[in-house]
């Protein structure tokens, strides 16, 4: 499927969004790795893919980036897991679309 296939699905099943709200949420499964007709498919996968984007528009007037806060996938909106890199460093990483964020290091290192 192409980004304007699922913007025009997007909107048949929400025609409430404005159409740059709907292009977001397409491009957020176009890149999301799954078959954008199973993501389609969940009525409530859609509401949270919505209500998520917008979040990151309330959160904008703030200057905030995903990277602050690295609690979850910027891509599937999942929990990201705990690892080590090189030199006992921490991270938070994606395992489904290798999303990495360095963790800050705490007080006393």
């Amino acid at each position: 499927m192409t980004l304007e296939s699922i913007v025009n699905d997007v909107i048949t099943k929400r025609p409430d969004l404005k159409r740059h709200e709907a292009r977001a949420v397409a491009t957020d499964i176009l890149y999301s790795g799954e078959l954008p007709t199973d993501i389609l498919a969940s009525n409530s996968t859609i509401d949270k893919l919505v209500s998520g984007y917008r979040a990151r528009q309330a959160s904008a007037g703030s200057q905030s980036v995903a990277a602050n806060d690295p609690a979850t996938c910027p891509v599937c909106k999942l929990t990201l897991k705990p690892i080590k890199l090189a030199k006992e460093r921490t991270a938070v990483f994606c395992q489904k679309h290798f999303v990495v964020f360095p963790t800050r290091p705490t007080e006393g290192k």
